[in-house]
């Protein structure tokens, strides 16, 4: 049984996997109160689905980009529970989270998450070998300056508010959007990943596993 946590933005998830079928998933807008909503959303989790954290055999958390606050959070919480019951813990990058649920295409993918102020931090995909595969690392930037990379074809999935979606759709016959459903970060897909990477033996060390902080990043590249 895996626990999936990712509080990267204002958005929480939590999911319960026990490797066939997800058997809990919550997803909710916490915003600031992500300190007090989580852990009594884990254990009300838990008494719903008749599991305890006895039954679990790994965690999974989201690393991020994303809230610094929200991301030390979750991050917290997940080795709480490694450390408590002696479990392996996995970090996965919050925009493999996202593009992981997306439908493979012909043409690449911008996965992109919403930092404030206007920036973004965002990744570049290709479908190969049936996963989506990063063209490069993790790049900041605004609406605008992402738009200004699109040369050919592209679909784009993220947080796109009114204004981002009017923004990217002024190239209309290059951008394809995808719908508000589909950019919603699955805390189901994330415990997916996570599973495979724990059954793979891939797990983190919980003193070395940190969020993706965005001061660590650069600016947008030209690709």
């Amino acid at each position: 049984m895996l626990l999936a946590i990712d509080t990267s933005t204002d958005w929480t998830g939590i999911a319960l996997f026990d490797g066939t079928q997800i058997l809990a998933e919550q997803i909710w807008r916490g915003k600031h109160y992500q300190s007090v909503e989580l852990v009594p959303a884990i254990q009300r989790m838990f008494s719903k689905s008749n599991v305890t954290p006895a039954q679990l055999s790994g965690v999974g958390v989201a690393t991020g980009p994303g809230s610094f606050t929200g991301l030390r959070i979750g991050m917290s919480v997940a080795k709480g529970f490694a450390l408590a019951c002696k479990l392996p813990v996995v970090g996965i990058p919050s925009l493999d989270v996202l593009c992981a649920a997306q439908p493979g295409l012909r043409r690449p993918m911008i996965a992109m998450i919403e930092l404030g102020r206007g920036r973004f931090a965002w990744i570049r995909y290709v479908y190969k070998n049936r996963a989506w595969q990063a063209e490069h690392d993790i790049q900041l930037g605004d609406a605008k300056a992402i738009a200004a990379t699109i040369k050919s074809p592209i679909y784009v999935v993220g947080d796109l508010n009114a204004e981002t979606r009017q923004i990217l759709g002024r190239k209309w016959k290059t951008t394809q959007l995808a719908s508000a459903a589909a950019c919603v970060r699955r805390p189901a897909v994330l415990a997916e990943l996570a599973w495979q990477k724990i059954k793979a033996g891939q797990e983190d060390d919980p003193a070395l596993l940190s969020p993706i902080y965005v001061h660590t990043l650069s600016n947008v590249p030209n690709v």
